[in-house]
């Protein structure tokens, strides 16, 4: 796995260059049928039912479809997907996952309801550790025109709203906005607030402060496009902060990158510490085809904005991207 160590935000906005992806757009969703709006938004047509089991004290069926289901069928979606769960954890789980309860989302209230289940779907467990919390479902009302391409573009957002489902069925509402639900981290707008307050202290009383920045980019060219899995992401998290102080602030800053706050931290102790941090991922089996980027900036007795310091990281890591340095990591 390549492993330069000089990232940037500078000639970009914070963030990846390319439009906002499928990721970004599923992670934005704060409840369950707003993801599940927002997956049939961005999934091909033929595509047009997705539905949500929640286990859990209260079983919850979650259904957007493009019509009004009838309580027959919206009984069998949901004797369908409990035992999908059975076929997975036995019938303790199934009993467990019996919903007394439906929310419903449709398209359209003026079309003909919907009285029957097709056979074409694809089914993805959500788990938290070993216990099972979830199962989302992809659905075609209409098989006609499914190729295996659209399937295949569905079930990389199946895998990515069923990462999701696993945080919103267990969401804390005093997290949202704070916490990522992808990740498991701090969110861009949370960093950009607490940024701004370190460096305002800063302003009061001298101090150092460092930020770095890394991104993951796939090491063949020819994939470049390919995004991390919601797993990667939340792996390449933990590992950011088990190599890191309690005290320094880890956010998903963009769909693939990440950044860190380093409080009372000058920029060498930064580029120590990134050095760290890139040695652990590189060694890390789960990582293989990806290559790590990161840049590092950072204050001393003078003061710097938020947008300078980022825009001096991103410059460091874009650097590394185009391997422009002889050196690992680049302080900018």
């Amino acid at each position: 796995m390549s492993f330069p160590m000089d990232a940037s935000l500078g000639a970009e906005p914070l963030g990846d260059a390319r439009p906002q992806d499928r990721l970004e757009m599923l992670s934005a969703a704060t409840d369950v049928l707003e993801l599940l709006r927002r997956a049939d938004a961005i999934t091909p047509p033929e595509i047009d039912l997705w539905a949500a089991l929640v286990v859990g004290e209260n079983p919850t069926m979650y259904v957007h479809c493009p019509m009004p289901p009838s309580a027959t069928a919206t009984v069998a979606l949901a004797d369908s997907m409990r035992t999908e769960l059975c076929d997975y954890g036995g019938e303790a789980l199934g009993a467990v996952a019996h919903a007394e309860q439906v929310r419903l989302s449709c398209a359209s209230l003026n079309e003909e309801v919907m009285t029957g289940l097709t056979d074409a779907y694809r089914d993805h467990l959500t788990q938290r550790g070993d216990q099972a919390v979830a199962l989302t479902r992809a659905a075609a009302t209409n098989a006609r025109g499914l190729t295996l391409d659209r399937w295949r573009e569905a079930e990389e957002t199946l895998e990515v709203a069923a990462w999701m489902l696993g945080s919103l069925a267990v969401a804390d509402a005093r997290g949202q906005g704070i916490v990522d639900a992808i990740s498991g981290v701090y969110t861009r707008s949370f960093f950009e607030e607490m940024l701004h307050n370190e460096l305002v202290r800063h302003a009061r009383r001298a101090s150092e402060v460092a930020v770095i920045l890394l991104q993951l980019r796939r090491s063949s060219p020819a994939l470049a496009e390919v995004q991390p899995a919601p797993a990667l992401l939340a792996f390449v998290a933990e590992v950011i902060k088990d190599a890191l102080r309690l005290s320094d602030v880890v956010a998903r800053v963009a769909s693939r990158q990440f950044a860190v706050l380093m409080p009372e931290t000058s920029p060498r102790g930064g580029l120590i510490a990134a050095n760290r941090l890139g040695e652990a991922l590189r060694d890390a089996n789960e990582l293989d085809g990806w290559s790590i980027d990161i840049g590092v900036s950072g204050v001393g007795l003078e003061v710097a904005g938020s947008h300078e310091l980022l825009k001096q990281a991103e410059k460091a890591m874009r650097a590394a991207e185009r391997r422009r340095t002889k050196h690992p990591f680049v302080y900018v």
